[in-house]
């Protein structure tokens, strides 16, 4: 049997080493040839068993690329979207195929993405009330440390609100408060110290470094929920990042 990993960036990639490292034959598909491994365009998948969707969440097309392929691929028992997407997008998916489709959002800092998503439990959903226990063993087979949550929109939501923009919103109270004692002549790392007993009694008061948020996933994650109260996360960033020019 053969998973398709069909996206071959950081996550398809990092997925596809897991998956070869735990003993699946995978076949890894891209746009660009030099990143696909096992696969030509002429290669016929012998006994496909999981797609596993690792392409950019926010193409425009994310859809239509996602059912045709699934399409394609004749014999799928299921696929799993580990794409960060908006919410929504996996249950549109659903309505267009037969295929179960599950989304299950990675976790992890990217230099360290495959210790990351080995120590991290894989939150997986689905938007049927049944599930097929061969396909939740299947699963389990492949990411070990597994939990359900009850629908897809809720795992969608997830990963955006409660990782990425959770993450950038800490760093902004971090970027505020060194601007202000960047106006006050304060040093940032000693009126910190003020938290670390607190922080350490009761867990809630992190100190974060106020650097500039860049990479592909805080702030672009940001225009896939419909909220424009998010924003402030990008107009702070901003506001820190000319407060360094």
């Amino acid at each position: 049997m053969t998973d398709i990993v069909l996206g071959m960036g950081e996550v398809g990639e990092t997925l596809f080493d897991l998956l070869v490292e735990r003993n699946f034959e995978c076949v890894g598909i891209d746009l660009e040839e030099s990143k696909c491994k096992n696969y030509s365009e002429n290669t016929v998948i012998k006994n496909p068993e999981y797609l596993h969707v690792c392409i950019p969440g926010e193409l425009t097309e994310f859809v239509n690329i996602t059912v045709n392929w699934v399409d394609k691929i004749e014999g799928l028992k299921g696929v799993l979207v580990h794409s960060t997407v908006k919410p929504g997008t996996t249950k549109n998916i659903q309505t267009k195929t037969t295929v179960p489709i599950l989304f299950s959002p990675v976790r992890g800092v990217h230099r360290r993405f495959l210790d990351d998503i080995k120590k991290y439990t894989k939150f997986i959903s689905s938007d049927h009330k049944q599930i097929d226990p061969k396909i939740k063993s299947d699963v389990e087979k492949r990411f070990e440390k597994i939990d359900w949550m009850s629908t897809t929109k809720t795992a969608e939501l997830a990963k955006i609100l409660v990782d990425t923009t959770y993450y950038g919103w800490l760093i902004n109270y971090a970027q505020i408060t060194k601007m202000i004692c960047d106006k006050e002549g304060v040093d940032f790392d000693e009126m910190w110290k003020f938290a670390d007993e607190i922080h350490a009694n009761l867990g809630n008061r992190p100190k974060m470094y106020p650097g500039i948020i860049g990479g592909h996933c805080v702030i672009p994650n940001l225009s896939l929920v419909e909220y424009e109260n998010l924003d402030i996360v990008k107009k702070v960033n901003e506001l820190f990042e000319k407060s360094k020019n």
